[in-house]
């Protein structure tokens, strides 16, 4: 890998003045996470147990034990008719959704927003208020893991008990002085998230190996129990099935039933009024895993009633309740076969294969994949030693609008089951949750066509021009997004004619795209209420009193391309026929706003749109909003492919900073083979 900074044509030097910060690569954000070893009181070879992800405020006036307890390990024997291991039991029965894990991505955007130096006044003063919001709505919320029940390996014992995983210090405790009765001894039992701060716990085995049909609730601020009254047609017990809450109703699918083989019904009670509903016929399935996306209900994985693992996606239409059966034949698909950890991520089905096991002689390579759910195309990303060629996991946990996928386990022949996490961020593989859509699009798109009634201009200064000479000549004194002029002699007066939806233009500008030459034309023209209804930082600007709220006029120091975009974006509520190079710029933007929406939908997309002509800005544009998934996988991509990247004009008119970076997060033992 060259080092010599002086083979480019031109010096490159830090863009000091733009009012933007690249931001390096974090510590502890490498794609090769290692392991993380937990310390505390914790569970020894434990399984069946419920794990549930939750970010939430610690509980007050409740303390937990940490007295020391110990489990027999006199080994026996034990086989599983419905199972390939034991590991694969706990992996199954964490259908619980979790509350958002504060993004740390928004976090950092604020943080080099509120740090920028060189911006306008009214940019700065609404900056402020957005990272104080930001803050208020973030609040002190810790991730946690809430391990309930489960029994021993080798003694058979079946407990209650309750522990929890602080993920930030990583410390399991005991939590012994809990309020209430609490949920007799099981295993094989369901735990989902209600709310942000309930669990439910519903069917399992008890100590008796009698199959359970009651329900249970435990409040994770004030550590206390409760046991509803249910009532309607109750359902019988049940053991292996999976659960999963859609607007307050908990939906438990499948299962085990006592001497009566595999249940087909899907289960329906009311946490409102706690009354069950007639049950449904789905499928018969058992250990898979149930979730909701898009008003359907989705089964994926486990065995059927012949004690098959199944390749077969069965949904349920939540409004009809018809049901669709999908066989998924592909070569890259994950073996049905082989062990599952599997939960939904945004669009995606994420299913990771921790080792490889034998079956029937056949050996089956682990590793990550995901499942487009609009398409049902597989994709897989990484091999099974991303995951610890030495490691054994044994469950795993997801929180319910975040990206990062838990695995939990040890070193391969230990007893100890959750000594060990081990973190996947799913936003390397652009996975990740989409915030639900606003009432902004409806708005939007009611008024868009009214541009006679248009109230308000925006004034872009910084011209695609300008933009543009950055990109194809390193130029020192030229910054990619220039200041604002007050004067106003030097504006590019932009486009009069109403915002189109559709534009007419290549999916993926390159820089030497028509950018450059755009003709001059007039202000962007738009509605006040649309801007205050979609636009934090303008309704900020508008209460505030500010001069530009009072002209109706707003200069901008991004180029026209760029802040027609976002414009489109706020009335539309969608980035569709965009170019890449707007999409990128759009990333910035929406990140310095704090518009986690706009955020995720770039990054969705531009993850779709890495090439060797777009990878340079695409990694730059990561770097500048702090997108961290999206840096990775273009620096995987640039790695993999750097001869051809490293003669684009994108690559060459990379900031220092940038271009540092880049050299930096380079592997210590990468060379470049040439070919003799």
């Amino acid at each position: 890998m060259p080092s010599n900074h002086s083979s480019f044509q031109q010096p490159l030097q830090s863009n000091n003045a733009s009012p933007y910060n690249f931001q390096p690569q974090p510590p502890g954000t490498e794609s090769s996470v290692l392991p993380r070893p937990t310390l505390g009181e914790r569970m020894t070879c434990i399984v069946n147990a419920s794990i549930t992800c939750i970010s939430s405020s610690p509980p007050s006036s409740v303390t937990a034990s940490r007295s020391s307890s110990s489990h027999s390990l006199v080994k026996r024997n034990r086989t599983f008719a419905t199972t390939t291991t034991h590991s694969l039991q706990g992996s199954f029965y964490d259908n619980a959704a979790a509350t958002a894990i504060t993004d740390a991505t928004a976090s950092r955007a604020r943080t080099g927003a509120s740090q920028t130096q060189g911006s306008s006044h009214v940019r700065h003063h609404s900056r402020q208020d957005d990272i104080a919001a930001g803050e208020r709505e973030k609040g002190h919320d810790r991730l946690r893991l809430y391990v309930f029940g489960g029994f021993h390996q080798y003694t058979d014992a079946v407990n209650n008990d309750l522990y929890r995983l602080d993920v930030e210090t990583m410390v399991w405790e005991k939590l012994i002085y809990t309020k209430g009765e609490p949920p007799s001894k099981r295993n094989d039992h369901s735990a989902s998230l209600w709310g942000d701060d309930r669990i439910i716990i519903f069917g399992g085995s008890d100590e008796r190996n009698q199959y359970c049909n009651d329900v249970h609730i435990l409040n994770v601020r004030t550590l206390t129990w409760e046991t509803p009254e249910v009532t309607g047609v109750i359902p019988v017990g049940r053991v292996k099935h999976s659960a999963t809450i859609v607007d307050d109703r908990l939906y438990i699918s499948g299962g085990c039933l006592d001497q009566e083989g595999v249940s087909q019904e899907l289960l329906c009670l009311d946490l409102l009024t706690w009354e069950w509903d007639e049950p449904i016929d789905f499928v018969a399935r058992y250990t898979h895993t149930l979730f909701e996306f898009r008003n359907k209900l989705f089964a994926y994985g486990g065995y059927n009633e012949e004690m098959d693992r199944t390749e077969v996606i069965a949904y349920m239409d939540l409004e009809t309740n018809q049901v669709t059966k999908v066989s998924v034949s592909d070569e890259i698909a994950p073996n049905v076969a082989a062990q599952q950890f599997s939960q939904v991520c945004g669009r995606h089905l994420v299913v990771v294969i921790s080792q490889g096991l034998r079956y029937e002689l056949q050996k089956f390579t682990g590793g990550i994949w995901t499942l487009d759910l609009e398409c049902f195309q597989w994709t897989k990303h990484d091999d099974w030693k991303i995951l610890g060629e030495n490691h054994t996991w044994h469950y795993f946990s997801m929180e319910r609008d975040g990206d990062q996928f838990y695995l939990i386990g040890d070193i391969n022949e230990s007893d100890e089951y959750f000594k060990q996490i081990l973190t996947i961020d799913m936003r390397e593989y652009g996975s990740f949750q989409e915030p639900h859509v606003s009432i902004g699009q409806e708005l939007g798109r009611l008024l868009q066509d009214q541009m006679a009634l248009a109230d308000f201009r925006i004034i872009c200064t910084g011209t695609d021009a300008q933009a543009n000479a950055a990109i194809q000549v390193v130029d020192p004194s030229t910054d990619y997004y220039p200041h604002s002029d007050a004067s106003g002699d030097n504006d590019m007066m932009i486009d009069a004619q109403p915002i189109m939806v559709q534009r007419i233009r290549s999916q993926r500008q390159t820089p030497s795209s028509t950018r450059a030459n755009s003709p001059q034309q007039e202000p962007i023209l738009c509605h006040k209420l649309i801007l205050m209804a979609r636009w934090p930082h303008f309704a900020s600007m508008v209460q505030s009193g500010m001069l530009e709220a009072q002209t109706s006029t707003l200069t901008l120091p991004e180029p026209y391309e760029t802040v027609k975009g976002f414009i489109e974006y706020l009335y539309t509520d969608s980035i569709e026929d965009m170019s890449t190079d707007t999409i990128a710029d759009l990333l910035v933007m929406g990140s310095m706003y704090v518009m986690r929406r706009l955020v995720h939908l770039c990054s969705a997309a531009l993850h779709q749109q890495i090439d060797i002509e777009t990878v340079s800005r695409i990694y730059h544009r990561a770097g500048l909003s702090g997108q961290v998934g999206l840096r990775q996988r273009a620096l995987k991509f640039m790695f993999r492919n750097y001869g051809p990247v490293s003669k684009t004009i994108g690559f060459r008119s990379l900031p220092k900073e940038a271009l540092f970076d880049f050299w930096d997060s380079t592997p210590e033992g990468a060379v470049i083979n040439i070919a003799v």
